[in-house]
């Protein structure tokens, strides 16, 4: 009996995968995206918020005599605690925010208490986010320039921030 030759079948979609070109966009664009990230430094500045616990109640009574408290009001600014001798700042002219002459009187006030370091800032619920960070910068800081050259003084860098619902 005579056998029929067998043919083999070949399908045409059996070639080989070329994954060149799609290592060549990996090597171009790898490369290019790590050059074209942007980083970003991002500023921090320490807030210390109080807990409330009984203990922590009774000690913050006793100490705020001893704590500059600094009331962010919407017509300009407050001292008590250990700025309460300290007249208020009020809004300039323009109606905006004196913080040069709020900076220079928490200066002053540093000078007569250089071992204090903590301060509260109280500010209405619908305060911009801005004015807070510019009342914290004024309360943190004095930058003094003297012949070209600009000195940074800490004044009372512990800051504490919270809203006042009555002011």
């Amino acid at each position: 009996m005579a056998r029929r030759p067998t043919r083999k079948r070949h399908s045409a979609g059996m070639e080989d995968l070329n994954l060149t070109p799609v290592m060549n966009v990996f090597i171009i664009l790898i490369p290019f995206l790590l050059l074209t990230t942007v980083f970003v430094k991002t500023a921090i500045i320490n807030v210390y918020l109080p807990g409330n616990t009984p203990e922590r109640e009774q000690t913050d009574r006793a100490n705020s005599e001893r704590i500059l408290t600094l009331h962010m009001t919407r017509d300009g600014f407050s001292f008590s605690g250990l700025g309460k001798e300290i007249p208020p700042v009020k809004k300039d002219n323009s109606g905006s925010y004196d913080f040069g002459l709020l900076n220079s009187r928490v200066a002053a006030l540093k000078e007569r208490y250089p071992k204090h370091e903590e301060a509260i800032i109280l500010f209405a619920p619908d305060t911009p986010y801005e004015l807070v960070i510019k009342a914290m910068d004024a309360t943190r800081e004095v930058a003094t320039s003297k012949q070209g050259k600009i000195t940074r003084k800490t004044l009372f860098p512990v800051i504490s921030v919270g809203e006042h619902t009555k002011l």
